[in-house]
């Protein structure tokens, strides 16, 4: 056998492991892309679902919870086209497939939340941010177009502005009838602030003025309290000295006696 047919072969043989180690990596990485691209679909799937089914039901609408659908149910064929086995997804496309043909007979059932704590409020926030991400991942499938994504979008900065107002109204009303009006003074001037920060603060007007009024009332009654308080606390400091002195007097004439 020729030197040149050896050369040849050695050579054809590196080729055969070059390719064989190609296919081998590509064939990995369309795998690795597949589970990638499964978990991603599962989670946003997820996440849609949860909003529709928890989100406070003074946000909910029927269009948002159909909206949420429409979404999750193309989310559920892209999960089909990569796991066509899944007799879940199967089940839930027909589910979602059946509300959808109920447009705005769809049933809401959401339960209305009364928010009463800081961490309620913080809650109902990442729902929300949740919702933005969905809406804009929606828009960038082609799923809704741009310009509903953006009155979505928008629809939903509304949402989070209104359960801020209805909580900062609530609470400082409850601490003002608690007769705690420094903290209700507190409240009111986070509500001030936090209107006054919005990027369009026009549609919040009417609100933004009930807040500098009660925050007007609220730093008024704080002031009568302290007011009321020192002048107690100094009554309160001259009895005890008329005390002291008076007991001084008797041990004095007890002394003498």
């Amino acid at each position: 056998m020729s030197s040149t047919i050896i050369v040849s072969l050695v050579i054809g043989a590196i080729v055969i492991l070059l390719l064989v180690g190609y296919l081998n990596n590509a064939l990995e990485k369309s795998k690795l892309e597949k589970a990638r691209r499964k978990a991603d679909l599962i989670d946003r799937q997820r996440r849609c679902s949860s909003l529709s089914e928890t989100l406070p039901g003074q946000l909910m609408s029927v269009e948002l919870k159909q909206l949420l659908n429409r979404i999750e149910l193309k989310l559920n064929d892209e999960l089909l086209a990569v796991d066509a086995n899944n007799t879940a997804c199967q089940a839930r496309a027909a589910q979602l497939r059946e509300w959808a043909t109920q447009g705005e007979a769809l049933a809401v059932n959401n339960t209305v939340l009364t928010i009463t704590s800081d961490a309620q409020i913080k809650d109902v926030r990442f729902q929300l941010e949740s919702l933005q991400t969905q809406i804009k991942r929606a828009a960038e499938d082609k799923v809704i177009s741009n310009a509903e994504a953006k009155q979505w979008l928008a629809e939903v900065r509304r949402m989070l502005v209104s359960v801020y107002i209805d909580y900062f109204q609530r609470t400082g009303q409850e601490l003002l009838a608690q007769q705690r009006t420094q903290q209700a003074r507190l409240v009111f001037e986070r509500a001030v602030q936090f209107l006054q920060k919005q990027k369009d603060p026009a549609p919040y007007k009417a609100s933004l003025d009930e807040f500098k009024a009660l925050l007007t009332q609220a730093s008024a009654l704080s002031a009568a309290q302290t007011q009321a308080a020192a002048t107690q606390s100094n009554e309160l400091t001259a009895a005890v000295e008329q005390e002291n002195e008076d007991d001084t007097q008797w041990q004095k004439k007890q002394m003498y006696d």
